[in-house]
């Protein structure tokens, strides 16, 4: 009598039969696994670059690190709260001057109020000279000074339409608020499991209530100045593409980016560097270096050496103080293998007016973002920006890399993914602001 194959199988215990689904079962489910370890919900496609015009200063403009941007992520953030207060004004009292800073704290800031279902005032800006942080009356530079106005409105408008933002006109004056400013309690979870949303809420409420705002239902606005934080969010512990995504509500404005695009075409041509200006980060064209200290030589000959590492001759300086960089260039000159430093005013001498300490930084921040490879130090919300951007643009081509390996590996390192290298140690300030928090406190 002929058996076949299938009467077998059919003769053979449960338990074979079991065996047989988890060993067909199991590659598939490890192979799911691990794609979506490298792509994540919320992450770009393969396809999310730019098709070039032909105009490299328009196409460096366009393109973004971090791209393309997905509103969904943020759009479910916002969707979470489901008790909106209109009337209730969140204002951020006085963000800092610097850009990174500035960044930071608006981001918290905007977070804080979508937990809190509050409106916003569009933030301004105190102007450096005018004021700390205390005094909410400094005149502050307009919104879109700093960051793209129209993207921010149109992007919350489409991923928060719940959220109310109001725009302080010229010459008008912010409604007397409560008194007193309020510090949003902690959101950071590494810190501790209680630096949850509830306990904000919470705190937020009994702050309220302290100063007798207890009717949702009134038709006044509440206006709370809220004190600006940073690093205060423990962005880690969000769903990765709103961690991802958030962020990138807020850009440069595109007149600076424009003129990080003119002094990098300059780059490009001055130099002989091949610069392909719809990729985020161009392959082997130059080293952008961020130096709070332009005297300090010994930082400054660290970064030269990775620069050489990298085979990169051609670097770009990021300073607060780009006054005379001279010393540095004979310094860049002076090795073995010589190397050319350079800053925003070598690339941009035609432009009609010199550029103010605020539009260097905002030019500053826009080219090393998009350097071939980024040196920073530890202590600077700029390099720990920077170089958090930039690392999430590695993730996005599923590349897997600890950046904070190098710690343990090398003497004076603080991280390095391959694409940004930043210097230092902090182990005598252990303080979040130091540095020890922001490798879960900084947005991409």
């Amino acid at each position: 009598m002929l058996i076949t194959k299938w009467q077998i199988l059919r003769s053979q215990p449960t338990h074979v039969y079991l065996v047989l689904v988890l060993v067909t079962a199991l590659p598939l489910y490890y192979g799911s696994y691990q794609y979506r370890l490298r792509h994540p919900y919320g992450s770009p496609t393969q396809s999310s670059g730019r098709m070039p015009t032909g105009n490299f200063v328009a196409d460096w403009t366009d393109t973004q690190v971090v791209a393309p941007f997905n509103q969904y992520p943020v759009a479910s953030f916002c969707n979470r709260t489901t008790h909106w207060r209109p009337n209730l004004v969140f204002n951020l009292a006085n963000a800092d001057g610097q850009i990174a800073d500035v960044r930071g704290n608006v981001l918290d800031f905007l977070f804080y109020a979508i937990e809190a279902g509050a409106s916003i005032m569009l933030p301004g800006i105190p102007q450096q000279n005018e004021g700390g942080t205390g005094n909410v009356n400094a005149r502050k530079t307009d919104f879109a000074e700093f960051f793209d106005e129209k993207w921010f409105l149109k992007t919350m408008e489409e991923t928060c339409p719940q959220m109310q933002i109001y725009k302080m006109q010229e010459g008008q004056e912010l409604k007397a608020a409560l008194p007193d400013y309020y510090k949003p309690r902690t959101r950071r979870m590494d810190e501790g499991f209680n630096n949850n949303r509830k306990a904000y809420l919470s705190d937020l409420e009994s702050w309220l209530q302290a100063r007798r705002v207890l009717d949702d239902k009134s038709t006044k606005f509440t206006v709370v100045n809220v004190k600006p934080t940073l690093y205060n969010i423990d962005t880690r512990s969000l769903p990765h593409g709103l961690r991802r995504n958030f962020g990138q509500v807020l850009r440069v404005n595109p007149e600076i980016r424009r003129l990080a695009a003119m002094a990098v075409e300059q780059l490009r041509i001055q130099y002989g560097l091949e610069i392909d200006s719809t990729q985020p980060i161009p392959r082997n064209a130059f080293y952008a270096v961020y130096l709070p200290d332009p005297s300090d030589t010994n930082l400054t000959t660290a970064y030269l050496s990775h620069a050489k590492a990298h085979n990169l001759d051609t670097l770009y300086i990021a300073t607060p103080d780009p006054s005379d960089l001279s010393h540095l260039k004979l310094l860049g000159l002076s090795q073995p293998s010589p190397l050319t430093l350079l800053s925003a005013s070598d690339l941009l001498p035609e432009i009609e007016q010199p550029l103010s300490p605020a539009e260097q930084a905002l030019v500053d921040y826009s080219i090393t973002l998009r350097a071939s490879v980024f040196g920073g130090m530890v202590k600077s919300s700029l390099s720990a920006q920077v170089a958090m951007t930039r690392n999430q643009w590695v993730e996005d081509r599923g590349v897997v890399v600890d950046p904070e390996r190098v710690r343990h590996a090398e003497e004076g390192m603080w991280w390095d993914d391959g694409w940004s290298r930043v210097v230092g140690r902090i182990d005598e300030d252990g303080s979040r602001e130091g540095a020890e928090g922001w490798g879960r406190g900084v947005w991409p």
